[in-house]
């Protein structure tokens, strides 16, 4: 499993906002990029692997598929799909970090991250399923269901725009 630092425009990000859920837990990831602490990773798969899996089911791919071939000619940036994480990401990103990820792309890496779950290393809710095809289904049903698709740095500038994100957060943001 690869650790990375990624810039918010390389991440897709689910399409579960508004609204914001836990504007405490946006405010806490925010204070430990401040306070120079670790923040803890976001799940995050290859595009690349997410759309093999994708393609696999050819009558539920083709309600999305145009949309998001679309999405990723606008934006070449995109390298992966997130398994959740959008409150340490928009922290990272009006805080100006980069957002650390683990890259899961294949059943082994899946294994390591329900270990460290196991372990306590990896506390938050990542949305990884039992195994590698469970992740990948998990995340289809989302598109499939949603057929909507932005990049983490969309999705924080609308939280800024909905003023869920404090202006005393923003760092020289949008405002």
């Amino acid at each position: 499993m690869q650790k990375i630092s990624s810039d918010p425009k390389q991440l897709m990000g689910m399409i579960d906002y508004p609204p914001l859920h836990s504007p405490e837990a946006l405010r806490s990831y925010y204070e430990k990029h401040k306070s120079g602490a670790e923040v803890e990773p976001v799940i995050v798969v290859p595009i690349e692997a997410a759309i093999a899996y994708f393609a696999e089911r050819p009558e539920r791919y083709a309600t999305y598929k145009v949309e998001l071939r679309a999405f990723l000619s606008n934006h070449p940036a995109a390298k992966y799909f997130m398994l959740g994480g959008k409150h340490r990401s928009a922290a990272a990103t009006v805080f100006g970090a980069d957002i650390p990820c683990l890259v899961v792309g294949n059943e082994a890496d899946v294994e390591e991250v329900h270990r460290l779950m196991d372990e306590g290393k990896i506390t938050g809710v990542p949305s990884i399923g039992e195994n590698f095809t469970d992740t990948l289904r998990e995340l289809e049903e989302h598109y499939f269901e949603h057929k909507r698709f932005w990049t983490m740095d969309e999705k924080t500038e609308a939280m800024i725009r909905n003023k869920d994100i404090p202006e005393s957060m923003l760092h020289g943001r949008l405002k």
